[in-house]
């Protein structure tokens, strides 16, 4: 089995893929979004059932009293559920960014200024073994080639 010698040297079998790690953070979010929708179904659920128990013409006033602070109770629990889940999604979402600008934006920004300079800047080192490295390492082995091309077609 050879290996692929794009991927650095002191790292054997390591290979970590951008995409399997967007996927990952894109199921974790919506894990976090079905849990959501589940707890919404539950408490409208009870709101429902509340609300069909209610006969204020046959009820005490007593029963109308506790039934009002079962709903505002469950509305309260509701209310604090969504606000952690609002608080989980924007760390998330934050993490993620921070995560996607660090491991994608600033790699290839590094390699477009190497390629805008036609070589002439030495070659960002990509500490990472993913796509970027990839394109790296074939930037790398293509700037010489292109250089002899273009010294060739000069008259």
């Amino acid at each position: 089995m050879s290996q692929n010698r794009i991927f650095r040297e002191e790292l054997p079998g390591e290979k970590k893929s951008i995409v399997n790690l967007l996927m990952t953070g894109y199921l974790v979010t919506i894990s976090c979004l079905g849990y959501a929708a589940f707890y919404l179904y539950i408490q409208l659920g009870q709101f429902e059932r509340i609300v069909e128990n209610m006969q204020p013409e046959t009820q005490t006033a007593e029963q109308i009293t506790f039934l009002k602070n079962r709903i505002a109770k469950s509305a309260d629990r509701l209310q604090g559920e969504m606000v952690w889940l609002a608080i989980l999604g924007s760390a998330v979402s934050i993490i993620g960014g921070m995560y996607t600008i660090n491991m994608v934006v600033r790699p290839l920004k590094k390699l477009i200024d190497y390629a805008d300079s036609n070589g002439e800047t030495p070659l960002p080192e990509i500490k990472s073994n993913n796509e970027i490295k990839q394109l790296s390492t074939a930037l790398e082995a293509l700037t010489p080639r292109a250089a002899e091309t273009a010294s060739r077609a000069e008259p």
